[in-house]
């Protein structure tokens, strides 16, 4: 019972996050209008993107070698940390992007973002995912409440509001994992960067393949578009992200269950897909059409709809090539699909706007389905 309700818990965890921002960019652009809003989605897609980088494949790197090394754990940690902050000079690139002030609080924001998201290797290997939940409730409550409480939107407000929100959620981790308890010994290597490169690269295919769309929006869109891009893309995503929570039962057993089984699972997925990414789809047009207002035509709401599906249909292709050690095809799948992908929506968003820029995801998601069904990469 303790390992399913810990099972259930990290589950509320890993999908709280994108709900949450969810959540914030809907009330976010009710309250303060697309163009201020998206202002606000400018300045986060940049903060995202810088601290990807610095992240290097940290998280699965480390949690990798606290398994093989538990008497050196914080040793290791600490010696990651440190190493990974030598990248930390990249946050002056932001001063090319936004005036000084608001640049100045967006290299805030990477420095606590980079102390707050170190934090989650230990978070896994302790299994502290319900303190973790509590300090995104702490964020996500910051955030919104001050949505509701300021009149005139301000950009470099919110950012503080997001450093506040990154400094509380990183003092309740520590205290969580009473890190002043642990003795700080490291050693500044690059031999980090270079054994956590193959982490980095797989997230860095993966997180290309995935936003790329996003981010040709967000610099070549106006404003308004630019947040109505953001709030609609991150619903279909937690759409698609659905088809993870319902296979998660089975996550574990995957790696030795019998082919027939595993046949079954992807038939039950399939068979789901179509009624339950229909029912989500008219909910979400129910909520950013008539509660937030977007105007957004219906055919996006009907590619972005058909966008969500093939997740459904090659999720468990994705584990089985995991289970399979072949991790190498992943990344080529994933590049292959992020050139695509950018392609496509530099090429389809001059002419089509927004609409060129889903209907490109939808593109880009046939192809990984046509990839792992078809196994064209061996």
């Amino acid at each position: 019972m303790n390992r399913l309700l810990l099972i259930g818990i990290n589950t509320v965890r890993g999908f709280s996050g994108p709900v949450f921002n969810f959540l914030i960019a809907l009330f976010g652009i009710n309250f303060f209008g697309k163009e201020d809003w998206g202002t606000m989605v400018n300045a986060l897609l940049l903060v995202f993107l810088v601290v990807f980088i610095i992240s290097w494949g940290n998280k699965d790197y480390l949690v990798r070698k606290f398994s093989s090394q538990p008497s050196k754990i914080y040793y290791n940690f600490y010696s990651n940390f440190f190493s990974r902050s030598l990248l930390l000079p990249l946050t002056l690139l932001l001063l090319f992007f936004f005036p000084f002030t608001i640049a100045i609080w967006c290299i805030v924001l990477v420095i606590l973002m980079h102390f707050y998201n170190a934090l989650e290797s230990l978070i896994i290997y302790h299994q502290k995912f319900g303190s973790q939940f509590i300090a995104e409730i702490f964020g996500f409550g910051i955030i919104l409440n001050s949505i509701f409480f300021i009149e005139n939107f301000s950009l470099q407000v919110f950012l503080k509001l997001y450093c506040i929100a990154f400094l509380i959620k990183f003092l309740w981790l520590a205290i969580a994992l009473k890190l002043w308890k642990e003795k700080i010994s490291f050693k500044i290597s690059i031999n980090e960067f270079k054994m956590a490169f193959w982490f980095f690269t797989l997230g860095l295919s993966g997180w290309v393949a995935s936003k790329v769309d996003l981010y040709i929006v967000n610099f070549t869109m106006p404003k308004t578009q630019i947040s109505e891009y953001q709030i609609a893309i991150t619903a279909f995503l937690l759409i698609q992200s659905l088809s993870y929570l319902i296979i998660l039962p089975f996550n574990k057993h995957l790696y030795r269950l019998p082919k027939k089984t595993i046949i079954k699972i992807k038939n039950l997925l399939a068979l789901i897909s179509f009624p339950l990414v229909s029912i989500c789809t008219i909910i979400l047009w129910f909520i950013l059409e008539k509660i937030a207002v977007l105007n957004l035509p219906l055919r996006f709401y009907i590619f972005g709809g058909l966008t969500s599906i093939p997740t459904y249909f090659f999720i468990v292709d994705i584990m089985m090539y995991y289970r399979n050690k072949r991790e190498s095809s992943i990344l080529k799948i994933n590049f292959i699909n992020a050139l695509l992908n950018l392609i496509l929506t530099f090429l389809l968003i001059q002419k089509m706007g927004i609409i060129g820029a889903i209907i490109s995801v939808f593109i880009s998601q046939c192809s990984f389905l046509c990839f792992y069904k078809l196994k064209l990469i061996k």
